[in-house]
């Protein structure tokens, strides 16, 4: 059979000796590896730039999670557990608080004597055995049952009672015209001071608006829910009072 010119052409051309020796193809590799664009400085100083910018940027961001964290943590150990929260409906209570009590020592006392349910058996004092394991100072001494003393705390919540109680009582002394004495003036001023930072501390947002039961009454409050905080405190409390026995002028 006859091939033609063409196909063995063709055929050859597959077998045919490169144009370039061994020796020019390397040198001409080489010589276009070497043209390869070399990248300019500015380059490499704009990328360590932002490098540098980006990893400021990793840094600020978690500092600010982890301050933002550290808020809402609670700032130092406490052996207090965080107690639920609970609505609660500010209306006026007579039972507590009532302007015709002030008329009288004596129906201000009665009234106040009402309070004394609202407070701890122990009123207030908090027994923590392992007090060291826990950054809050020092302990008070005091009576844990008739013959055993031990380490004690007032929890502040009981504090603002008394206070407020204490208040409301000397009040009414002024108001009958009572002679303000040194002592009841010193400890008045700890009291309003007590209170002041106490509602600073606790800070309550929430929002009152216009009712018919008149300014601040009526409107609803998220709080801590108060009578796990009094189960809490009565398990854990010091030597408790014997509130049946006192007479109807006891107070906080």
């Amino acid at each position: 059979m006859l091939t033609s010119k063409n196909g063995q052409d063709e055929e050859e051309q597959g077998f045919l000796e490169s144009p370039y020796r061994d020796g020019e193809r390397k040198s001409t590799v080489e010589h276009n590896v070497s043209q390869s664009p070399r990248r300019p400085p500015m380059f490499y100083l704009r990328l360590f730039i932002e490098l540098t910018m980006a990893a400021t940027i990793a840094v600020l961001l978690t500092r600010q999670l982890s301050g933002s964290t550290r808020c809402r943590s609670p700032a130092r150990s406490s052996p207090v557990p965080q107690f639920p929260r609970k609505m609660y409906t500010f209306l006026e209570n007579s039972t507590y608080l009532n302007e015709d009590m002030f008329a009288r020592r004596e129906a201000t006392l009665h009234t106040l004597h009402n309070w004394l349910g609202l407070s701890a058996a122990a009123r207030g004092y908090i027994h923590i055995p392992n007090w060291a394991s826990f950054d809050i100072g020092e302990p008070l001494n005091m009576a844990l049952d008739r013959q055993t003393e031990g380490p004690v705390y007032m929890m502040s919540a009981f504090h603002q009672l008394h206070c407020l109680s204490y208040l409301v009582e000397h009040f009414q002394a002024g108001y009958g015209g009572v002679e303000l004495e040194k002592e009841v003036a010193h400890h008045s001023a700890h009291c309003f001071d007590y209170i002041r930072q106490s509602i600073m501390c606790a800070g309550d947002t929430n929002l009152e608006g216009k009712t018919e039961a008149g300014p601040g009454w009526g409107s609803s409050h998220e709080c801590v829910d108060y009578d796990a905080l009094l189960e809490w405190a009565n398990t854990h409390g010091a030597m408790p009072w014997r509130t049946e026995l006192l007479p109807g002028e006891a107070v906080l």
